[in-house]
């Protein structure tokens, strides 16, 4: 029975060259994102994303939040409600445009959520790092920039099944 899961994997778009390699790589990225954790301070996961996207100073349209995060347009409400209610984001209106327009920010009180859970996040990649030499750090660098920048050029604006 435990070899019908690599059979399923290794027939997802490998050939039999590299399927060792995506299974050992899949597998790995699932830990490494599962010893990340789901908590970050004050904030999930999630949480800590959007309020990354709102961070920009200017107000971000709730449709285009949920579009860059892959939510659904319920999805993107309940998680706005939640941080409304915490305090950490604002809805408004824009007063001079389309009234259908929400437009959302990150509060003062969200600011300082968001940094907190960034030094969480960020404490906790590094440590996990620690076991790397400088080289291979610099490797991961590269490597990772190259795989983003090859994801971005695949994903068009409107595949949010992708991401």
């Amino acid at each position: 029975m435990s070899t019908e899961p690599e059979k399923i994997d290794r027939s997802i778009g490998t050939d039999d060259s590299n399927a060792d390699e995506v299974v050992e790589i899949a597998r790995a990225l699932d830990r490494w994102y599962t010893l990340l954790g789901r908590q970050f301070g004050p904030l999930s996961r999630p949480q800590r994303r959007m309020l990354g996207l709102l961070s920009r100073k200017t107000p971000v349209r709730v449709g285009d939040l949920g579009e860059q995060l892959g939510l659904t347009t319920a999805g993107t409400t309940r998680m706005l409600d939640k941080l409304e209610t915490l305090g950490y984001a604002v809805r408004s209106r824009a007063t001079h445009s389309d009234q259908r327009q929400v437009f959302v920010m990150l509060t003062p009180t969200g600011e300082q959520a968001l940094r907190e859970a960034e030094a969480v996040f960020l404490g906790r990649v590094h440590s996990m790092l620690g076991v790397l030499s400088a080289t291979e750090r610099i490797a991961l660098v590269h490597i990772l920039r190259r795989l983003n920048n090859q994801t971005s050029v695949q994903q068009s604006p409107t595949d949010s099944t992708s991401r």
